[in-house]
């Protein structure tokens, strides 16, 4: 019976990793299409109010959620964990758990009063826990051993995302249930110089910004893992790696003191409303022109099958473009952009970077990147690889180009901007669907031996 299936049947049945990311390409992508329905820039964020809607934020965690399990599961390929060992199956099941609980109830959990959605959340951020808590043990196992930095690297990413998710678990107590009780939370407050109020508005902006800076650290050290230590050894390629480190170590600290205590991260170079946040400093110029440095070096080592690091490349310069370059000029010309006042001179454009660089820069290209890395770890066909990828990043780079016109150029509901980015977005879909069909199509080559034998070589 066996000899009579086809490849492709055969690969589906006998790689329970290859169905499972399948299968979570297939939900996230519903979801990340649902979401237009949610929140787009041409419908419902373009005012300049400032206000943030519990049911999107509840939402988008569905998607980040799932993004995070399905870089764990990358992960594992990457850094040859034992798929037979219990962190494995601990990371396996929580990832399952975590993004359908997330996605479901985020479907649903428009209020508060929402009981069962909210519930099933709560569930899926304690299977993120499990899944973070059992990625961080593993990696700084791995990294005792291996000795090498991009471990390092993926092993305190995962534990920055741990601490990130726990300031989520104590905001979202206080949303649920305020200052109770009084003896803990209160009293937390008191003694940190804070109202609780204070110390709930510091423990969700930590959280949030926290958890996206992790991810792309981790992404890093995935992409330049993939390729295996023995082929990352030039200068640039190692120094953006210890940059990394050092950036994700800092912007760690930086957000725990900002989430526990009364201090916060100064404003720097101060005029008037203008000035650089100094956190946005140390995740900019610390984890994202680090990362940039370490992709960049490692394209040019001219790798095997490097058009994934040059993909890379494309994909990290989009998100240091948008959110450290175009983000410092903003924060350096707020009396123009407003700070959210709605009447400011360009209070639609800044409205409009408000969802480009959370959505697009801290989302969408993250996941691009993503996918690119599961057909590369599970070893998808290269034809249909190749025409994946470029799909991907040649959509991404069209958004991009979208949301440059609608944050600096035209910034009218249904202008250029929306024909361009719109475009983007409809190609990275197509891609997407490319990337799925791929990995249907994957030859059942042991991706953990060859990541295993990549990490350690």
């Amino acid at each position: 019976m066996a000899a009579k299936m086809t490849p492709m049947t055969r690969n589906i049945f006998r790689s329970p990793e290859q169905r499972v990311v399948i299968g979570m390409l297939i939900w996230l992508g519903l979801l990340a299409l649902a979401s237009a329905l949610v929140a787009t820039p041409f419908r419902n964020e373009t005012s300049a109010s400032g206000n943030i809607l519990y049911a999107h934020i509840m939402y988008f965690h569905g998607l980040l959620i799932g993004l995070v399990g399905l870089l764990s599961l990358i992960t594992l390929e990457i850094f040859g964990s034992d798929h037979r060992g219990i962190a494995y199956r601990l990371i396996l099941w929580g990832t399952l758990g975590a993004t359908v609980l997330s996605g479901l109830g985020g479907l649903l959990d428009h209020s508060i009063a929402d009981t069962i959605p909210l519930w099933m959340q709560i569930v899926s951020f304690f299977c993120l826990d499990e899944i973070l808590i059992s990625l961080s043990l593993t990696l700084f196992v791995r990294a005792v051993e291996l000795r090498n930095t991009v471990t390092w690297l993926a092993a305190f990413s995962a534990l920055s995302m741990l601490f990130a998710a726990i300031m989520g678990h104590i905001a979202g107590w206080m949303l649920e249930f305020g200052d109770w009780p009084k003896a803990i939370i209160g009293g937390y407050a008191k003694l940190a110089g804070l109202t609780w109020q204070q110390w709930l508005g510091n423990l969700i902006t930590s959280h949030s910004h926290d958890m996206v800076v992790g991810v792309l650290a981790l992404l890093v050290a995935l992409t330049v893992a993939i390729f295996g230590p023995r082929q990352a050894h030039g200068r640039l390629t190692r120094l953006g790696l210890w940059w990394t480190t050092v950036g994700i170590v800092a912007t760690t600290l930086v957000y725990l003191v900002a989430g526990f205590s009364v201090a916060q991260p100064p404003t720097l170079f101060a005029h008037g409303v203008n000035g650089l946040a100094g956190d946005d400093l140390v995740t900019g110029v610390g984890v994202m022109l680090g990362g940039l440095m370490a992709l960049v070096g490692l394209a040019l080592e001219r790798v095997p099958g490097r058009a994934l690091a040059w993909y890379s490349v494309a994909l990290s310069s989009m998100i240091f473009i948008t959110v450290v370059v175009t983000g410092y000029y903003i924060e350096f010309h707020e009396t123009l952009y407003g700070v959210g006042s709605a009447h400011a001179p360009a209070a639609l454009n800044d409205a409009v970077y408000t969802w480009w660089h959370q959505d697009f820069a801290f989302f969408l290209l993250p996941a691009v990147l993503g996918v690119l890395l599961a057909m590369k770890s599970l070893n998808a066909p290269a034809r249909e690889s190749r025409l994946a990828s470029a799909s991907l990043v040649i959509g991404a780079a069209v958004a991009f180009l979208g949301g440059l016109d609608y944050t600096f150029f035209n910034p009218a509901l249904h202008g250029s901007a929306f024909a361009i980015a719109s475009t983007g977005l409809l190609v990275i879909v197509l891609g997407l669907g490319i990337a799925i069909w791929a990995l249907t199509k994957t030859a059942l080559q042991p991706a953990r031996a060859a990541g295993r034998e990549q990490v350690t070589g």
